[in-house]
């Protein structure tokens, strides 16, 4: 009710009445000003109708000078109340030059205030607009990155196919290659390098002896290459013609006729041979030193079959292995093309492995010369089993 009864700007009239004014101060104000005022209308009119006079003025004009001077006198002391009591008052009064400098600066300082934020302002519409620009650029690159994501599946696609097809290839290129090496080796009766048969000569051979032997050496080896290839390929021949060096086989017969040291010749293909053609031998020569005696080891080793892994035919495939490059490194000169310096017979190898598998306690296995051993070999070797 009370809102609607002071209407509009009500709260204003309420907040004077209720606010931090100071009522007393005003009521003595007015009180003490009308009591001043009231005291001059008397002294003016005791002053009139006793027809005193002040400065020479008459008694009329005497009276309104001292109508004058208490209303300045009440100026003075309102002012005077409020200064003492109001620090505004006061600075109002006596600060005026400080306060309008005060207000100077504090517009001053406004202006700044208001150019910093216009700039403030003109700075966030710059960024506003680069983050629009960059959006813009953002939305572009998502665009571009779906592209590339649907150019790599598509690439990746060909990649899987092109993956395929390389597969394909290399899967014809095998069948291709084993077929070509298929026919390669139907083709080819002796291969480059191969040793096709070696002899041995004493010392003090003669002539006769030694061209008889190479002749022999000859033989052995058309008899070898008969026995290296296929029964097919044996029905296509109906011999194997060899030849060699003339000038090269008659030095090496001037060389080992008389001789006084045990030599060895070797009879090796130069070349890869087609079947009906002829062979082309190299000879080679060389001292031919006793490596093994008969009976003496030419290789040994310990082994344990409790030991976890243990497999007799895995065991005698390392020591056949070891024993050849042990003999190579004794003096022994291995096949140039196979690199096999003697052969064991499959029924020996497999009478070695189930003897071994009757061993439980820890073994030497002993490979003994069959026979003397010379340079050229071959290593013939006999196996034996020491608990």
């Amino acid at each position: 009710m009370k809102e609607g009864i002071i209407g509009p700007g009500g709260s204003e009239l309420q907040e004077f009445f209720s606010g931090d004014t100071n009522w007393l101060l005003l009521l003595s104000l007015v009180l003490g000003s009308a009591a001043l005022a009231f005291l001059g209308d008397i002294l003016g009119f005791r002053y009139g109708k006793q027809r005193i006079s002040l400065f020479g003025l008459r008694p009329k004009y005497t009276s309104r000078l001292i109508t004058a001077i208490m209303g300045g006198v009440i100026a003075v002391v309102v002012l005077a109340v409020l200064s003492v009591l109001s620090q505004d008052v006061r600075t109002a009064l006596f600060s005026m030059n400080y306060i309008q400098q005060q207000l100077f600066d504090l517009r001053f300082q406004l202006n700044e205030s208001q150019a910093v934020a216009e700039q403030a302002l003109d700075d966030l519409s710059v960024q506003h607009e680069t983050l629009q620009a960059t959006i813009a650029s953002l939305d572009v690159a998502r665009l571009d990155l779906e592209t590339l994501r649907n150019d790599r599946f598509l690439l990746e696609q060909e990649k899987a196919e092109l993956e395929a097809s390389v597969q394909g290839m290399r899967e014809e290129s095998d069948q291709l290659k084993r077929a070509l090496r298929t026919m390669k080796n139907e083709a080819i009766a002796v291969s480059a390098n191969t040793l096709l048969a070696q002899r041995a000569f004493e010392p003090g051979s003669t002539r006769a002896e030694v061209i008889s032997g190479l002749e022999d050496l000859k033989q052995t080896a058309r008899l070898n290459v008969f026995r290296r290839v296929s029964d097919q390929a044996l029905s296509r021949l109906r011999d194997i013609p060899l030849e060699s060096d003339a000038e090269a086989e008659a030095a090496l017969v001037d060389s080992i006729t008389g001789m006084e040291s045990r030599c060895y010749v070797r009879a090796l293909s130069q070349e890869n041979v087609a079947f009906g053609e002829t062979i082309p031998l190299r000879l080679e020569m060389g001292t031919s030193f006793l490596i093994y005696p008969d009976g003496t080891p030419v290789y040994r080793k310990t082994y344990d079959p409790q030991e976890p892994g243990f497999q007799p035919e895995e065991v005698l495939h390392i020591f056949l292995r070891e024993l050849k490059m042990q003999s190579i490194r004794d003096g022994i000169l291995p096949d140039p093309a196979t690199n096999n310096v003697g052969t064991l017979e499959g029924e020996a190898f497999f009478s070695a492995v189930e003897e071994l598998q009757s061993i439980h306690t820890p073994v030497i296995i002993d490979a003994l010369a069959s026979g003397d051993i010379y340079t050229e070999g071959p290593v013939v070797i006999q196996l034996t089993f020491e608990e």
